[in-house]
């Protein structure tokens, strides 16, 4: 087993309420335990206040920063002391962390995010630059950071999570195996920017296996996933918009599914395309596609066995963590050195309100809050002089 221990590394995650995924904190820590036992030196911290709980829209986190809220600043002063000592600090969803305090910590900083373009202007825009590299999960936005002047980009991808593919599944089983289903896809029917795509899908295969919101089938349980993928032939992937980036990029194939996933051009940068998966453009090609490969077997089942061992190859959670951490490496030697008085802002929760002074001068709000306590002072002096003369 390969050492990858040389850099402590702290992995910040989320833990959000999910019917999907179940207990959110206990999948974040098996995966970084997982990487531990594969050679890794990384620790976990939660970034989420009050957990389980949604990320913060940067507009939220803003004026969390700008007023000092305790829970915010409690936990970064928390965060602080987890660093020390470290020397590379991922975010792994991107949020919660403010660019002005990133900016100033003593590691080397590590933004991820995957739901470009969708939280682009609340999420990664306002947020990106202060780290000193961004791992861009949509294939299809790296030039987008570019764009808003992030100087430091690189492609990560979301990769194959444990516990949705079926591990005993093999090369030969895929080429010789009997699959009964000829069409599965889970997905939101009822989503606006793929709504009309998805129903001349139903049009055209009103007796495929489709699950979830708005599908006649109605949701599958997720227990029962990975046994309908394992009886499946052809797993259509319909984006929100640009990608590919979603987990149906890597599961699909790693079940055994032969993958028809839109975004051709891009889907060609992850896979050989129409040897390990097949691409198209428009929804009619999709269906086209499918007609097609159900109606050569010989050639689905090569596609098919062919994508299982590109994602077992390149995928796995091992594997994309080693990119991660061979990209990290790169950069950590061409980032310029933080400057000897650029040092953390030191957060003591039972002091806030000398934080709060702090935060406040450092954003140059000093005028705009004298203004408002001048007001508020006029207002109680005035009824101060009302009680005294009445």
């Amino acid at each position: 087993m390969e050492s990858y221990n040389k850099l402590k590394i702290v992995y910040a995650y989320t833990v959000f309420r999910s019917a999907a995924y179940g207990n959110v904190r206990a999948m974040n820590e098996k995966y970084i335990s997982d990487l531990n036992k594969s050679g890794f030196n990384v620790e976990g911290f939660c970034l989420t206040l009050d957990p389980p709980n949604d990320a913060l829209t940067f507009k939220d986190l803003d004026r969390k920063w700008k007023w000092g809220d305790p829970t915010l600043f409690k936990m970064y002063e928390e965060l602080e002391r987890k660093i020390d000592g470290k020397d590379v600090l991922i975010n792994a969803s991107g949020v919660n962390l403010h660019p002005r305090f990133v900016e100033r910590l003593p590691v080397f900083t590590v933004y991820q995010c995957f739901d470009d373009p969708e939280s682009s202007e609340h999420r990664s825009k306002p947020t990106a630059f202060s780290y000193d590299l961004s791992l861009v999960g949509n294939i299809a936005e790296v030039d987008t950071y570019k764009s808003w002047g992030v100087k430091n980009v690189d492609w990560t991808c979301l990769g194959l999570m444990h516990g949705i593919f079926n591990k005993s599944i093999t090369y030969e089983g895929i080429l010789n195996g009997d699959r009964d289903v000829d069409l599965f896809m889970m997905i939101d029917k009822t989503a606006p920017w793929r709504k009309e795509r998805l129903n001349k899908i139903d049009t055209a295969f009103p007796d495929a296996h489709f699950y979830g919101k708005g599908w006649k089938r109605g949701l599958l349980p997720r227990e029962k996933e990975i046994g309908m993928l394992a009886r499946t032939k052809i797993g259509p992937n319909i984006h929100n918009s640009t990608g590919p980036i979603n987990l149906r990029t890597f599961y699909l194939p790693a079940n055994g599914v032969m993958q028809i996933c839109d975004n051709k051009s891009h889907l060609g940068k992850l896979f050989e395309l129409n040897k390990e998966v097949v691409g198209f453009d428009t929804v009619e090609e999709c269906i086209d596609l499918c007609h097609y490969y159900l109606e050569h077997d010989d050639e689905r089942r090569e596609i098919a066995a062919n994508g299982w061992k590109r994602v077992m190859s390149d995928y796995t959670e091992e594997k994309v963590f080693a990119r991660t951490y061979g990209i990290i490496n790169s950069y950590l030697n061409i980032v310029d050195k933080r400057k000897d008085d650029q040092k953390p802002i030191s957060i003591v929760y039972n002091s806030r309100p000398k934080y709060l002074k702090a935060v406040l001068l450092t954003h140059k709000l000093s005028k705009n809050i004298f203004f408002l306590f001048k007001r508020s002072a006029k207002i109680l002096y005035s009824r101060l002089r009302y009680f005294k003369n009445k």
